[in-house]
């Protein structure tokens, strides 16, 4: 866990990433978050390591489309689904960031993802997900989200076994 001292329109705060890291497990949409925060050195950065809910998309689905294939499915299918689940991920990604400005009273929070493993079933999506509390560009925190995805595809992530 850390903590950052920012500064809102009513003064100076702290935030901890423990309540961020609350504020995700609540959310439907993603069944496990683990605060990884520590483990890089960004000032008013947290990143967390998350598996997006099963639920999202379904498990039935996914196997039916590959069973029914007979592993003749192109690969156009698969960037189809990958893009799908990109673009439900960045909804998600905005959604949080418009509810962490509103609880926070800070306008340049900034958020993004990168997503680091997928299953062979197409069912278990793991990603990093990184929240910035200054101004920063989304450019540099994709940069920030890639080289925590490949630590944590590398085995860095003890959430996952």
């Amino acid at each position: 866990m850390i903590q950052l001292k920012l500064k809102n329109r009513k003064g100076q705060f702290n935030v901890n990433s423990k309540e961020v890291k609350d504020i995700l497990e609540i959310r439907q949409d993603i069944d496990f978050v683990q605060d990884i925060s520590n483990t890089i050195n960004q000032e008013d950065i947290m990143v967390f390591d998350c598996k997006l809910s099963e639920s999202i998309f379904s498990k039935e689905i996914a196997k039916q489309i590959i069973e029914e294939s007979a592993g003749e499915l192109d690969e156009s299918f698969f960037d189809l689904f990958f893009e799908d689940v990109r673009a439900f991920l960045k909804d998600t990604t905005d959604e949080v960031e418009a509810e962490l400005q509103e609880i926070y009273l800070v306008d340049n929070i900034r958020c993004c993802f990168d997503i680091y493993s997928i299953n062979d079933d197409f069912t278990d999506f793991k990603f990093v997900f990184v929240i910035s509390f200054k101004e920063s560009t989304i450019a540099v925190l994709e940069n920030l989200a890639q080289i925590v995805s490949k630590r944590q595809l590398a085995g860095a992530s003890k959430f996952y076994c």
